[in-house]
């Protein structure tokens, strides 16, 4: 079986290593053989060496993680089953046309961050918030969707939200610093290109006294102050599940597209700390995982 992945990044690696622990876990022995996108184009290779290296190992099925790696995937090759995880709009993306009748050899998990839910608790830690930012790379479609969803539902909370888009190849920190003298919050979602630069946005929140608020617990690890997120892990873990349905004789085209089933809230307390942020204390209780550590500056 191959993994494919959009990014090396540790939600989706947290998905890879919940994928292989529920075949561990069944005791059934299959060899997995992953595959990083970016890892190849860093190595100056193109979209059709990954995608053949994987074809090579002739798999009964490919799990792909993150929409890119999916759309690839689906566009490419056309005579193996694909389980797709961590895709946040699986029809935006046009790798179905229905979540709960994909039909055909393509089905798989969403991740779709629970915007309302974190909005909740931005304005929950911080009562009367009137500004809210968000940093979001413009080509990637799942950040362009949570962009529009949260812009939705920032207008029903009386939330102004003022955006930073950025490009292709270009620079968070510019986006951000255009932004951060106008806005009492900053979020950034599951955005594999702006979480790249997660430890730089949270020294520069530091410096402005503007908590920075994540859709994903690693980049609380690496210095957002908080999230409430999806359990990546245990996505894999039902991601795991779903291959082995498909392993065992059901069509892919049979079985609707699933929701991750937990969330978690983490909390960073020397995060919070640097940004001038008293953390409430059910949310530090009610925290799943609490890290204590802010990214130094590299010399």
């Amino acid at each position: 079986m191959a993994i494919l992945h959009s990014i090396r990044h540790p939600a989706l690696d947290e998905a890879a290593s919940g994928v292989i622990q529920h075949f561990q876990d069944k005791d059934v022995n299959i060899e997995f053989t992953q595959v990083f996108m970016n890892r190849e184009q860093d190595e100056g290779k193109n979209e059709k060496d990954h995608i053949s290296k994987i074809s090579e190992l002739d798999p009964n099925l490919v799990i792909t993680l993150g929409t890119q790696a999916s759309q690839e995937a689906v566009r490419k090759m056309e005579s193996v089953d694909i389980v797709f995880s961590a895709v946040t709009d699986p029809v935006g993306a046009g790798l179905i046309t229905d979540m709960h009748k994909p039909g055909g050899r393509v089905t798989g998990l969403t991740d779709m961050s629970p915007v309302r839910e974190q909005l909740d608790m931005i304005t929950w830690v911080h009562p009367g918030i009137s500004t809210l930012g968000i940093v979001f790379s413009e080509f990637e479609q799942n950040a362009v969707l949570i962009k529009k969803r949260l812009q939705e539902m920032a207008g029903d909370s009386g939330l102004e939200l003022l955006t930073a888009p950025v490009g292709p190849g270009g620079d968070v920190q510019d986006a951000a610093l255009g932004i951060l003298d106008r806005v009492q919050a900053l979020y950034i979602s599951t955005d594999n290109y702006v979480v790249q630069h997660v430890s730089m946005l949270a020294r520069l929140c530091a410096l402005h006294d503007v908590p920075l608020y994540a859709a994903d617990p690693s980049s609380v690890a690496e210095g957002a102050m908080a999230s409430l997120s999806i359990d990546y892990h245990s996505m894999g873990l039902q991601t795991g599940a779903m291959a082995k349905r498909i392993l065992e004789g059901e069509k892919p085209g049979d079985i609707s597209v699933e929701k991750p089933r937990e969330v978690n809230i983490t909390i960073n307390t020397s995060s919070a700390e640097k940004m001038n942020v008293d953390l409430p204390l059910d949310l530090m209780l009610a925290a799943d995982r609490v890290y204590d550590r802010f990214p130094e500056i590299v010399q």
